[in-house]
């Protein structure tokens, strides 16, 4: 995306859970929007003392026929939703971190569903499997909730901007996406409580947004933009703001507001509060 060429696949993780599946809506939404085609891909962690070859033995005969059911399951509900998408199946052996780590170098976009940890505090529970990649991947994560109402929200593809060369990366994707989806884009700047009052940032703000958006709106003339300053804590802003929105999407690295953003506090708790799909656009992807 952001200009790829090639037609590497959206890998999407799948696994047993409801999330998986609304994971696997999300992937093969984007792999069709794109002209892509869609993988998916289930790990199986073996024993790692086995002294002898065991694939005929019955557990493992049973835990490979668990594996594909998965992947039955997972290519029905694609397919449902895309009869004429192109889909391939991979039964991974290995641990799920690194099987899923080393599929992102062929990926267009990787793709992972996130479980509410309670619907009263709309909260994800990302697990060790997102937890271990967001940051860490060559190409787009996409961390997809169960949602209460529907696989996305009306509103726009927001995306958080401070001028960044990763937040340059995410406004890229964000315009491809609302171009795809037929939606807006709103590009956030979020100051900090300490800066409120204090004009002449706003207004530098405001360059900043019209820096990162110079030339995206020329390439997508058909997608509405709008701007927003706003003033606090920026993860709890954000996601407010991407309440109703198709997706909020990030750089992994940024400046200021957002510097660290997916290691230190307020990318986890920027991960934990968002309620829409959050997609994680690394600092050297295609722009």
């Amino acid at each position: 995306m952001n200009g790829f060429e090639t037609r590497r696949p959206v890998i999407v993780g799948v696994d047993r859970s409801e999330a998986s599946h609304w994971a696997v809506r999300w992937a093969a939404d984007e792999a069709a929007g794109h002209h892509l085609p869609l993988r998916l891909l289930h790990a199986q962690e073996w024993p790692v003392d086995r002294a002898t070859d065991v694939a005929d033995h019955p557990w493992a005969i049973g835990l490979r026929a668990a594996g594909e059911a998965v992947l039955e399951t997972a290519r029905l509900l694609a397919t449902e939703r895309h009869p004429t998408l192109e889909i391939t199946s991979e039964l991974a052996e290995g641990r799920p971190v690194r099987v899923l780590r080393d599929a992102a170098d062929e990926a267009t976009q990787l793709v992972l569903g996130v479980r509410r940890v309670s619907e009263a505090h709309s909260a994800l529970r990302i697990g060790s499997k997102g937890a271990s990649l967001a940051g860490h991947l060559s190409c787009p994560l996409a961390l997809v909730p169960e949602p209460a109402d529907g696989l996305s929200g009306p509103g726009p593809v927001v995306v958080g901007v401070d001028g960044s060369p990763a937040s340059r990366a995410a406004v890229g994707f964000a315009f491809e996406e609302a171009s795809i989806g037929g939606t807006d884009v709103l590009a956030v700047e979020v100051r900090r409580p300490t800066e409120a009052g204090r004009p002449e940032l706003v207004e530098e703000s405001l360059a900043d947004l019209s820096e990162s958006l110079a030339g995206w709106q020329e390439k997508y003339p058909e997608v509405r933009v709008r701007r927003e300053v706003l003033t606090g804590s920026p993860a709890p802003m954000l996601a407010t703001v991407a309440t109703h929105a198709r997706c909020l999407v990030i750089g992994s690295r940024g400046l200021g507001g957002f510097r660290g953003l997916l290691f230190g506090s307020t990318g986890r708790a920027l991960v934990h509060r968002c309620t829409v799909p959050l997609v994680i656009v690394p600092n050297g992807a295609p722009a």
